[in-house]
């Protein structure tokens, strides 16, 4: 995946080569173009890279990864091949939707437990992410499994009959298929799961219009 933004900052440089032409600014936070990209195959249409925006107050750019980690430097440009689209924005032929943050904790079983036999467990909160595909690592550090929680405000291919749903996802060994996942509605402003080994919850953590 970080091969196909380094791929798309390239195609930038060539973009900025050639004259200008005048673009909106994205408004500010997280835009990716997760829930199109996924279902594109599906729906018959060609698949584009995947990409994922933050954007400033300022309107500055950059690329970030599913982890919110920065692929590049801010960019106080245009976004190339960006466009309105009715009430919403495309990037070259796919849509951005704008990703709402999500403060998250989670538990996991350690392996060895207290002297006493009971179990025992780690503990992280303060995990930010976003719901449009965002990720965030948990390392056992040895003491208990690695987990990797992923969120997603998933709307189903067109025809597919299925509601739009509000994901939780739980990886252990396989960062593309789900250890488990849980659900609720997309506007939800809570969500969590308890699979006995590994249990977590995510909240939202700003509002947004």
């Amino acid at each position: 995946m970080v091969r196909a933004w380094h791929g798309f900052i390239a195609s930038a440089a060539l973009a900025f080569a050639c004259p200008a032409i005048a673009q909106d600014h994205l408004p500010p936070g997280i835009w990716t173009n997760t829930e199109d990209v996924y279902f594109a195959e599906e729906e018959g249409r060609e698949r584009e890279e995947e990409v994922a925006f933050e954007v400033a107050e300022d309107g500055r750019w950059r690329l970030i990864n599913a982890f919110g980690e920065p692929q590049s430097a801010w960019d106080p440009q245009p976004i190339p091949d960006l466009r309105r689209a009715g009430s919403g924005w495309r990037i070259a032929n796919s849509e951005l939707r704008r990703a709402r943050r999500f403060s998250c904790w989670v538990a996991a079983r350690k392996f060895i437990g207290k002297p006493d036999g009971s179990e025992d467990w780690t503990f992280t909160h303060g995990l930010g992410t976003f719901d449009q595909g965002g990720r965030v690592f948990v390392p056992g550090k040895g003491e208990a499994p690695d987990v990797t929680v992923r969120l997603r405000n998933v709307t189903w291919a067109e025809g597919s009959g299925n509601r739009p749903s509000f994901v939780l996802y739980v990886h252990r060994d396989d960062p593309e298929r789900a250890e488990s996942y849980s659900w609720a509605s997309p506007d939800a402003d809570l969500i969590g799961i308890n699979l006995r080994w590994v249990q977590g919850s995510c909240s939202l953590a700003e509002d947004r219009d």
